[in-house]
């Protein structure tokens, strides 16, 4: 009897490591999927509400029980990830815009006041910042001891530092503005710029690798990473999905959207799942599509309603069958992976530019109105 009673709570304690993890970067790790491993089934509910003092429209990330976005009060905030309460928030000069990335002892955060700042995890304290001079939107990715990042108008390049101290490293300039966040796989990392191109860069050098030029400008997604591939959508009059060979930078298929009017348009970031790649584009009315993310052929896609003024789209997630998408318009959505179905959703009554995020149990999402909601 004793011996079953070890296997259950054996069992019981492998259910948890495997089903309960966080999400310490925007779109959750180093190749940008949004895929979480966590069972999370629909219908939600919430579970608390945190109200900033401005709109949201940072991304949450979630480490060691402390959820970290942004706001446009200029203040960088971290809550418990269970209660809701504030822990502590950091005042920048600027909007922050951007999502966290986030170590076992540190904060690494851009602000639209020209500054990638580092902060102590347990108090917000200042350890050090880095000046751009750009009016940043990337959310930087902290790998291996580097920080890697963009910078937003007027400045135009890709920058690395040292993650403990916040010199330098290296810096490349592109044709504009690097609003998109940087992927790394292997020794390198890819991350888009305004100037239509993915970057493929050396992480450790900056040296140029490869680079693709697309049709229109790659905004504030990032480009995701699985098997061999990276994928990335372009946005302004480029209405196509790319898969790439991230070695090589080879085209290896597009998707073109079909049913789309001559209008610019953003388009959100990629999630890729198992076999499958998810994204929301289109304006004035916007699309979540479901593709098959080895060859590109469309398996579904949903109406999601009008977009905002602002253009912009929230980026899905995925968890076991399940992706979930916020429309422009306030609503968060379940749809069944398989087959497009809708299994759930919920109105904020404000619109929704902040993507979901899924940790330990709960789903996070930020609204313009200024509220941060955790779903269970």
């Amino acid at each position: 009897m004793k011996r079953l009673y070890f296997l259950v709570f054996f069992i019981l304690i492998l259910t948890n490591t495997t089903f309960a993890e966080d999400w310490p970067n925007f779109r959750k790790d180093s190749a940008h999927t949004a895929k979480s491993d966590e069972i999370l089934q629909p219908p939600l509910s919430v579970k608390w509400t945190f109200k900033a003092d401005d709109k949201i429209l940072s991304t949450s990330t979630v480490k060691d029980g402390k959820v970290i976005f942004g706001a446009r009060d200029n203040n960088v905030y971290a809550l418990d990830a269970v209660a809701g309460s504030l822990i502590w928030k950091f005042t920048s000069d600027g909007w922050v815009d951007s999502s966290a990335s986030i170590t076992d002892d540190s904060v690494y955060i851009t602000s639209r006041d020209g500054n990638l700042y580092c902060l102590k995890i347990e108090n917000g304290t200042l350890r050090w910042k880095y000046s751009t001079g750009g009016t940043d939107f990337s959310s930087p990715l902290v790998e291996n001891g580097m920080v890697f990042a963009g910078t937003g108008f007027p400045k135009k390049f890709i920058y690395a530092l040292d993650a403990q101290s916040g010199v330098e490293k290296w810096q490349k300039e592109t044709g504009q503005m690097v609003y998109s966040s940087a992927s790394v796989s292997g020794n390198n990392i890819y991350i888009g710029s305004n100037d239509s191109h993915l970057y493929c860069l050396n992480k450790n050098t900056g040296e140029e690798q490869w680079k693709y030029l697309t049709k229109g400008g790659i905004y504030m997604n990032a480009p995701a990473l699985y098997n061999n591939f990276v994928y990335i959508a372009a946005g302004d009059f480029d209405w196509r999905i790319y898969a790439l060979n991230k070695n090589s930078g080879e085209l290896v298929w597009e998707h073109a959207i079909e049913d789309q009017k001559l209008t610019p348009t953003y388009v959100s970031s990629v999630a890729v799942g198992d076999n499958e790649l998810f994204f929301v584009s289109g304006y004035a009315n916007q699309y979540l599509y479901c593709l098959n993310a080895s060859t590109g052929a469309m398996k579904w896609k949903s109406s999601l309603g009008p977009s905002t003024r602002f253009g912009f789209s929230s980026s899905p997630c995925i968890t076991n069958e399940t992706v979930y998408v916020a429309t422009a318009k306030g609503d968060l959505r379940a749809y069944d992976i398989s087959t497009g179905s809708l299994a759930w959703g919920h109105s904020f009554n404000a619109d929704v530019l902040s993507s979901p995020t899924i940790a330990n149990g709960r789903l996070y999402i930020g609204t313009m109105d200024g509220s941060l909601y955790a779903f269970e």
